[in-house]
């Protein structure tokens, strides 16, 4: 008959070790380690020094209008690229505005438009 191990629970020993991992981010980058033999993770960077100008949501949402080709017909890059063309302002405030924007009012896209005349983000 075996002992009754119920009573007894097992000892701290004879369980292996916790591990320990660095905290997780998806902001970290990974260095080698000097005379080689794998990575180290480096200290974690915050999104704000990744960026130091973060670039606006109305400026993203706008890019991705003007760069997308299904739009083209109703907004599109200029012939050299540097600016972007409304070809349809009734069509652009009747579909395309409501659908990516809080409104539909063509003049509050323009006037928001031109907050951001001037400012280098690069």
């Amino acid at each position: 008959m075996e002992p009754d191990d119920s009573q007894n629970p097992p000892s701290a020993s004879a369980f292996p070790a916790p591990l320990s991992f660095p905290q997780f981010s998806p902001y970290m980058s990974y260095e080698s380690k000097p005379g080689g033999g794998g990575s180290l993770p480096a200290a974690p960077h915050s999104l704000e020094s990744l960026y130091e100008t973060p670039i606006p949501p109305f400026l993203s949402k706008t890019f991705d209008l003007v760069d997308d080709p299904s739009l083209d017909s109703i907004i599109s890059w200029s012939g050299k690229g540097d600016s972007f063309v409304v070809k349809d302002h009734v069509e652009f405030s009747r579909t395309v505005l409501p659908r990516n924007f809080k409104h539909n009012n063509f003049s509050s896209f323009v006037r928001q438009l031109n907050t951001y005349v001037g400012i280098d983000f690069i």
